[in-house]
């Protein structure tokens, strides 16, 4: 569970443009603000994937 301390500060981390690391059930992902194209293509520099390739949602 996510502390309320953590929350507000993953939430700033994201408004900034910022990349989070986040567990699902089998793999770690990548999140980002989707509406910010620069946090996106971090993201891209991150999976080293050209940015004509979409990635999952």
């Amino acid at each position: 569970m996510i502390e309320r301390d953590n929350l507000e500060e993953i939430c700033k981390l994201l408004s900034k443009g910022g990349v989070i690391l986040y567990p699902t059930d089998t793999i770690w992902g990548i999140g980002c603000d989707a509406f910010n194209e620069e946090a996106i293509d971090k993201v891209y520099k991150i999976k080293q994937r050209p940015r004509d390739k979409p990635c999952l949602s």
